[in-house]
């Protein structure tokens, strides 16, 4: 268990305003939490006796793991992803799906149906005597041009929405194969935490922030996973992230947890967890978080555990084999 200590550490990267006292800050992360919060906190089960694991909060829970990886580990991870190249990292419009459904719906009962009646009335204003017939092609060939107008405003807005999400991340990355001494190392050990088949993970992601580059607040879990995520495994129910090199706390770089109210600077081999949805893929908003800009660059690798297996490419191929 985390000690005042050990939590105001993970404090720096946040003003002073916003730091609370530690001990107050350590008593409150165990506190007792509402029904819903408890709900919520049914997240996978992790092997709590492994090797130098700290909680940080509680309710939700984010964990630290001290010396996941070796230095030689973090230097093979970083050395991969540059030998095999890195691209700008790719960001997703998560719950599109449900945002376009809400949008067609509420202009389905509004806008289209007054633009139907607008049209009737105008027609028989000009023309005299519809019969109900005539009135209901009327209402209805106008209700669905006026719908199909808007499902290419809603693709529009989609489009728009996805190039301002990719402008809050400005990062690159690659995936590699596990087959690296550090990859092979990182799913191994993240089997043993996460009590996890490696099937169910993504390929390991290395991510590399030049300095200044940054990933503005969001959540790795999505609403609409059960649509949107059914090709790489369903709903993403952890985050394992483990820093490659050290970013001192003056030069920024942290991983912060807005909500929570407290950051994380980058250690080489350490290992950040924390869970975006429950074990049955309930979104917990909870871990909205953020990786702020850094003075100096940062390597991060990433496995994401999903519900379901996770077949290529984004996830491991079946004939892997991490010994």
């Amino acid at each position: 268990m985390a000690n005042a200590a050990t939590l105001c550490m993970h404090h720096a990267a946040l003003p002073a305003a916003a730091l609370p006292n530690c001990s107050e800050r350590s008593a409150a992360s165990f506190q007792s939490v509402e029904p819903a919060a408890v709900m919520l906190d049914a997240h996978i089960d992790i092997d709590e006796e492994f090797f130098n694991l700290t909680y940080l909060h509680r309710s939700p829970d984010v964990i630290l793991v001290d010396q996941f990886l070796s230095r030689q580990e973090c230097e093979s991870i970083v050395s991969r992803a540059r030998n095999k190249g890195l691209s700008l990292s790719p960001v997703a419009y998560a719950g599109w799906t449900q945002d376009a459904q809400e949008l067609l719906k509420l202009a389905a009962g509004g806008p289209a149906v007054w633009l139907a009646l607008a049209r009737v009335w105008m027609v028989n204003g000009d023309v005299g005597g519809l019969s109900r017939t005539e009135m209901i092609v009327q209402a209805g060939s106008t209700w669905a041009l006026a719908m199909a107008a808007i499902g290419g405003m809603v693709a529009l807005y989609t489009q728009q929405r996805i190039k301002q999400l990719q402008s809050m991340r400005t990062s690159t990355s690659t995936t590699l194969d596990g087959t690296g001494l550090g990859d092979a190392a990182l799913v191994r050990r993240a089997m043993q935490l996460l009590k996890s088949d490696w099937r169910t993970f993504e390929a390991p992601t290395v991510i590399h922030y030049d300095p200044g580059q940054k990933l503005a607040p969001h959540f790795d879990a999505n609403r609409a996973a059960t649509v949107e995520d059914a090709t790489r495994g369903g709903q993403t129910l952890c985050t394992l992230l483990v820093y490659c090199n050290d970013v001192q706390e003056s030069d920024g770089g942290a991983t912060v947890f807005n909500r929570l109210g407290f950051s994380v600077r980058p250690k080489q081999g350490q290992a950040l967890l924390f869970f975006p949805a429950t074990k049955e893929g309930a979104f917990d908003e909870r871990v909205e978080h953020e990786g702020a800009p850094a003075k100096t660059e940062k390597w991060v690798a990433r496995i994401w555990r999903h519900q379901d297996r996770v077949t290529p490419p984004y996830g491991l191929p079946d004939h892997y084999n991490f010994e």
